[in-house]
C-alpha cells in the first residue's frame, strides 16, 4: 500500500481566519474520547490530531480516500454555524500520500509557521503522536509515520540554520539586554508581568539577577514574576514614582497600554545617570518627552523588528537545505514503511516454522528421539533449536532487503 494510506486535513493561518481555526480546537482532555468516536465513526486505521494557536490537523490512516462526505461528516462534529461550516469546508486543505508526508515534515520543520525556524511545533507534533499511541489511536502506520515526521525534524533544526538566529520578541530583547553588560547587581525595574516580560524575567533570573523591583497593576500578577526572579521588592503601578526616584540602572517595561505610561514628568522623577530602557510595548511604553532624557539609552520594537526582519532573512536562505533534508527523510520514510509491510506480511511465520518442528519432534521423530540419551536429546533440541531461529530471522531480511533494493531502483 505504500504511502498511500496517509490522508491529511489541514485547516491553517494561511488559508482561515485564527478564529475559524479555533472553532476546531478539542481540549487535550478530551481529545483520547473524541479521536477515538471519529475512528470509528470514519473506519479509520488509525488518527492523529494536532491542534495549536494557528492550524489544525487530522493525521489519518486509510485505505479509502477521504471524500468530501466524510470531510462534511468530520466537520459537523463541532457544531458549527451554517456560515463557518462553508467557510471552513472551502479553507481545508487535503493531502495524500507522498504530498501528505512532505506536507507534515514541513509543517514539523516549522517551514510553514508563521515564523519560520520557531521550534515549539516540533514538540506538538511529536506530543500529538504520543497521545494517539498511548491511547492506542495512531495504528502501525501512523507509528511509523510519527518517528519519521520527528528524526526528520530534528535532523533540520541540528543540521541547518533556520533556527539560529533569534527572531522573537523574549529572545530579541533578552539580547539587547545583556550586550549592555549591566552587573548582576544592577538595579533593574520591571514595568508590567504580562507573558512577555515575564519571559524576559526568566532570563534575568537564570543570569543571576536578583536586584528586580516588579510594578504591575495587578499585585498579584506582579508576585508571580517577582517569585520567578526570587525578590521581594514588589508593587503596583501606584509606587512607580518612589520606584524611579530610587534611580534603577535599566528598565523592562511592557504594559499592554495603548496611551505611553513613562512621560516627561516621569524622566523628571529619575535622578541624574545612565538609564537603559528596554521597551517592549505595542504601542511604545515610551513618550516622546521621556525619550529626550539624557543619558539614556532605549532599545524597543522598532528596532527589535530590523533584527528580526534580519535573522529572518538569514533563516530563509537555508530553507533550500531543509527541503533536501525532507526529501530524504520521506525516501528514508517509504523504506521504512515497506519494510513494516514486509513484517506484517511474515508475522505468521514464527508461528508457523514452530508448529513445523513440534510435528518433527512430537510426532515424525517421535520414536528416534526416544532412542536418544538425555544428553544426545538435549544436543538435537539445541541444533533443532537454532535452525528454527535462524529460518525466522533469515527470511524476514532476505524480505526486507529485496524490497528496499526495488524501491532504491524505482
Amino acid at each position: 500500500m505504500g504511502v498511500e494510506h496517509l490522508q491529511i486535513l489541514s485547516l491553517n493561518f494561511q488559508h482561515a481566519s485564527i478564529e475559524d481555526v479555533g472553532l476546531l480546537h478539542v481540549a487535550p482532555d478530551d481529545q483520547p474520547a473524541v479521536l477515538n468516536n471519529w475512528k470509528i465513526q470514519l473506519g479509520l486505521q488509525g488518527i492523529v490530531f494536532l491542534s495549536t494557536c494557528n492550524r489544525v490537523e487530522f493525521i489519518m490512516s486509510d485505505e479509502k480516500y477521504f471524500c468530501m462526505g466524510r470531510q462534511a461528516f468530520l466537520m459537523q462534529q463541532f457544531g458549527l454555524a451554517p456560515e463557518a461550516f462553508t467557510r471552513i469546508m472551502a479553507a481545508v486543505q487535503v493531502y495524500r500520500g507522498e504530498q501528505a508526508m512532505r506536507h507534515l515534515m514541513r509543517v514539523a520543520s516549522s517551514l510553514e509557521s508563521m515564523v519560520l525556524g520557531e521550534r515549539e511545533i516540533l514538540t506538538q507534533v511529536r506530543e500529538a503522536f504520543d497521545l494517539a499511541m498511548k491511547h492506542r489511536l495512531a495504528g502501525d502506520r501512523l507509528r511509523v509515520t510519527g518517528r519519521s515526521v520527528v528524526e526528520t525534524a530534528k535532523k533540520v533544526f541540528t543540521d541547518t540554520d533556520v533556527a539560529t538566529q533569534a527572531v522573537s520578541v523574549n529572545s530579541l530583547g533578552w539580547q539587547a539586554f545583556k550586550a549592555w553588560n549591566l552587573r548582576q547587581d544592577a538595579s533593574i525595574l520591571m514595568i508590567g508581568a504580562g507573558a512577555t516580560n515575564t519571559s524576559v524575567g526568566r532570563f534575568l533570573g537564570k543570569a543571576g539577577y536578583r536586584n528586580v523591583h516588579v510594578l504591575n497593576r495587578s499585585l498579584e500578577r506582579a508576585q508571580a514574576l517577582a517569585d520567578i526572579l526570587q525578590t521581594s521588592k514588589v508593587g503596583t503601578l501606584d509606587s512607580l514614582p518612589e520606584a524611579l526616584a530610587a534611580g534603577p540602572d535599566a528598565i523592562v517595561i511592557c504594559t499592554g497600554s495603548d496611551q505611553a505610561l513613562l512621560t516627561t514628568e516621569h524622566a523628571r522623577m529619575l535622578p541624574p545617570g545612565s538609564l537603559h530602557v528596554l521597551d517592549l510595548g505595542v504601542p511604545s511604553d515610551l513618550d516622546a518627552g521621556f525619550r529626550e532624557r539624557l543619558e539614556l539609552t532605549v532599545v524597543d520594537m522598532t528596532a527589535l523588528k530590523e533584527s528580526a526582519d534580519q535573522n529572518l532573512s538569514i533563516r530563509a536562505t537555508e530553507v533550500g537545505k531543509c527541503e533536501s533534508l525532507l526529501e530524504a527523510g520521506l525516501v528514508e520514510y517509504a523504506e521504512r514503511l515497506q519494510a513494516r509491510e514486509v513484517e506484517l506480511a511474515l508475522i505468521e511465520l514464527p508461528n508457523m516454522i514452530k508448529a513445523i518442528r513440534d510435528t518433527a519432534m512430537g510426532d515424525i521423530f517421535a520414536e528416534d528421539l526416544e532412542g536418544l540419551d538425555a544428553e544426545a536429546r538435549l544436543v538435537v533440541e539445541r541444533i533443532v533449536a537454532y535452525l528454527e531461529k535462524k529460518y525466522v530471522g533469515l527470511p524476514m531480511k532476505l524480505a526486507k532487503e529485496a524490497v528496499l533494493e526495488q524501491l532504491r531502483k524505482s
